[in-house]
């Protein structure tokens, strides 16, 4: 009986530890015959099978026509010690097709690059999460089955996305959702995916920095910065309007000497413990 070819996850795991570990440049015909166990298949073949694979793997550089050359990412997350001055910080909102991460799938997703200060970048993409989103989730964001039908999977757009990740610290509004269902399609996209980026949040800095707000929703909380929102529920609105507050409540840990990263994950731990509490009505993640 012939061997039968390997399946895309073990290509991305093999491809990943012959390339991470080769020197200098290797065959992408001579690897692909070896990996697909067919010694003599075509070059063009190698190449239809191998190239989505090798999308996931934004480190394999292509050289010629057929040279490969493993060339590493930049550091996935800053020191802990950085300097909050001198920090990249992704500010990320997800809409999803509900709140457990293991069983619903993101439906957008945005990212606001923040750099010495200031806003340098931005991306954004709907995504098809392959599955049916449920009328209250289209009511409040606005993002039908119909508008993502012709959206990319989110495997399709991981390398991209990590790109803009990558070296960052991670911020977010309620940072622990957005992360757990980034982390879960990330994961999905490529299995040995691993994310050590420090993550900053807007919600437990707010508490700490504006203490005595009614709540520390991102509708209350940028109101009280005077911080616009023409797109709320939607992805890109809503990481726009958490990078804005990001950068008014950087300003405040500035003015306090609070200037690393460490410093500022050491208080909001600190801080998480002595304030744990039962979310208030409403205080939900796809209502915050």
């Amino acid at each position: 009986m012939p061997d039968v070819p390997p399946g895309p996850s073990f290509l991305l795991r093999t491809l990943r530890a012959r390339l991470s570990a080769a020197r200098g440049v290797v065959s992408l015909t001579d690897l692909g015959r070896e990996l697909l166990r067919a010694p003599r298949a075509a070059p063009e073949l190698v190449r239809r099978v191998l190239l989505p694979v090798l999308a996931q793997l934004p480190e394999a550089v292509l050289e010629g026509d057929d040279g490969l050359r493993w060339q590493p990412l930049p550091t996935a997350a800053p020191e802990a010690t950085a300097s909050l001055l001198e920090c990249r910080f992704a500010v990320v909102d997800v809409e999803t097709t509900g709140r457990r991460a293991e069983q619903e799938r993101v439906t957008e997703v945005a990212c606001v690059t923040i750099e010495r200060g200031r806003i340098t970048g931005s991306f954004t993409s709907l995504v098809n999460p392959g599955m049916p989103i449920p009328p209250p989730i289209t009511a409040l964001t606005g993002i039908s089955d119909e508008l993502v039908a012709t959206a990319p999977p989110f495997a399709a757009i991981a390398t991209e996305l990590r790109q803009h990740l990558s070296q960052a610290v991670f911020v977010a509004h309620h940072a622990s959702f957005d992360r757990k269902f980034l982390t879960a399609e990330l994961r999905r996209a490529d299995e040995t995916f691993v994310w050590t980026a420090p993550t900053l949040c807007t919600v437990q800095l707010a508490r700490y920095l504006v203490p005595g707000l009614d709540n520390y929703r991102l509708d209350t909380v940028t109101a009280h910065f005077r911080i616009s929102n023409p797109a709320r529920h939607r992805a890109s609105g809503d990481a726009l309007a958490t990078a804005q507050l990001f950068l008014r409540l950087l300003e405040r840990l500035i003015e306090q000497d609070i200037v690393a990263v460490d410093a500022v994950t050491a208080l909001l731990a600190k801080q998480k413990r002595t304030t744990r509490r039962r979310p208030l009505p409403g205080e939900d993640r796809h209502h915050e």
